[in-house]
């Protein structure tokens, strides 16, 4: 009886070893840059909102990763163009990062305008030199390192991933009103996408909480370390994003 109950304890402890959440805090000194492969990833991005559920609203994503010269030194240069049916949501980004995806510039024209900002060592500012800055004079405090929001599903590529791992990172989105912060993401498992020609890919798929109710969990692969797809709730709207195993094309 003595020795069945101490096998009983054993087991629990080793179940609850097995199942303790590591938190990671991520800094620049935490990417894995050699997971980022250059090249173009295309996705196919939909929508459904509760006002139009029948009517599905779709739209291309290129985004295009380079290893670039910039000032003298190598750099990771992102640029992605967005292309829908509606033209108001159609955007053009150019991103300029050090090879740690700490953000250096970013620019962005839309049928808002344009929009440009330095990251600076405490601030983003925006860019005084760019003709037409929608955000001219623009300031938003950064005491810490900050990472771009906008360039989430390249940075994830650079992520450590393992089970039972919260990752806390700073993201901000270029001229948001709501300053750097850290938000959790969480690895909630893995699973097996099914792919062209009846394959199939394991994924860890990685879980942000924005609210008790609005998320997204992004299904990242452990071969390519790619997003191959993401699935969104905000507010009633959902979005998923899927990556394209066929280019449709360079709009680049």
């Amino acid at each position: 009886m003595k020795k069945s109950l101490l096998l009983v304890l054993a087991v629990l402890l080793c179940t609850v070893s097995y199942a303790q959440i590591d938190t990671v805090r991520i800094t620049a000194k935490d990417i894995r840059i050699k997971q980022v492969k250059p090249g173009t990833r295309q996705y196919l991005v939909t929508m459904q909102t509760p006002t139009a559920p029948t009517v599905l609203r779709q739209s291309l994503w290129n985004r295009n990763v380079s290893f670039e010269n910039y000032r003298g030194k190598e750099r990771l240069i992102v640029r992605q163009n967005w292309i829908g049916t509606d033209t108001l949501s159609n955007r053009s980004i150019l991103t300029i990062c050090e090879k740690d995806f700490t953000p250096i510039y970013q620019t962005s024209t839309s049928a808002r305008g344009t929009a440009a900002f330095n990251f600076e060592k405490d601030r983003i500012v925006g860019a005084d030199s760019v003709q037409n800055n929608g955000f001219k004079g623009f300031t938003m405090p950064s005491p810490e390192p900050t990472f771009d929001w906008e360039l989430d599903m390249e940075f994830f590529e650079s992520l450590p991933l393992k089970a039972n791992t919260v990752f806390m990172i700073n993201f901000y989105h270029p001229g948001s009103r709501t300053g750097p912060q850290y938000y959790a993401y969480k690895v909630v498992g893995s699973q097996k996408l099914e792919t062209v020609n009846n394959a199939s890919t394991d994924c860890w798929m990685l879980r942000i909480d924005y609210s008790s109710t609005n998320y997204a969990i992004f299904w990242i692969s452990k071969e390519s370390n790619e997003v191959l797809k993401m699935e969104e709730e905000f507010n009633g709207t959902k979005r998923n994003k899927i990556k394209l195993s066929t280019t449709a094309g360079k709009y680049i």
